[in-house]
C-alpha cells in the first residue's frame, strides 16, 4: 500500500467574459459536453449536484472494457472566482488515484484568466500524470469551444 503525491498546473485565457466561463463549469449541460477527457470511454452514469457538498458521478467502461468511477465533492463554489472540488478515479475496482483541484477565474480584460491546479495522491503504483495532463488540457480545448457559443443563463 503506497501513495505517491504530485501535482500540476494549467492555464488559459478565454476570450469570454468570467460569467461566461463560470457558467459553463455551473451548468450540467455544458459541463458535460466539454469536461468528458476521454471521448472513447462510454459513460454509464452521468449526474452533477453543483453545490458545495453536491457531487458529480461518472461512471463509465474504458475501452479494455472495465469499469471506471469517478467520484467529486465540491468543497467550495465562490460564484466567478473560484471552484474547489476533491475527487476519486478507480478502474476495475482498484483505488488509482485522489486528487484536490482548484479552479480560479480572473477577469482578464474583455476575457479571462483561468488557473486549474491539481494536487494528486497515486494508490499503489499507479501514475498516469502524462495522460492526466493531456487529458485536462483536452478538457479545456473543448471548453474554449464551448464558451464561444451562446450559453443558457442558469
Amino acid at each position: 500500500m503506497s501513495a505517491a503525491h504530485t501535482s500540476f498546473m494549467l492555464e488559459r485565457r478565454f476570450k469570454a467574459s468570467p460569467e461566461r466561463v463560470w457558467r459553463a463549469w455551473a451548468d450540467p449541460e455544458a459541463k458535460r459536453r466539454w469536461n468528458d477527457c476521454h471521448a472513447e470511454v462510454g459513460t454509464q452514469e452521468y449526474t452533477i449536484d453543483f453545490r458545495v457538498g453536491g457531487h458529480e458521478i461518472h461512471r463509465a467502461i474504458l475501452p479494455d472494457g472495465r469499469p471506471q468511477f469517478i467520484d467529486k465533492v465540491f468543497l467550495e463554489i465562490a460564484p466567478q472566482a473560484r471552484i474547489i472540488f476533491a475527487y476519486s478515479m478507480e478502474a476495475g475496482g482498484r483505488p488509482l488515484s485522489a486528487s484536490l483541484v482548484t479552479v480560479e477565474f480572473e477577469a482578464d480584460g474583455a476575457g479571462t484568466h483561468m488557473k486549474l491546479t491539481e494536487q494528486l495522491a497515486y494508490l499503489d503504483g499507479h501514475d498516469d500524470l502524462a495522460q492526466r495532463i493531456e487529458g485536462t488540457s483536452e478538457g479545456l480545448d473543448r471548453l474554449e469551444l464551448e464558451v464561444a457559443q451562446d450559453l443558457p443563463a442558469i
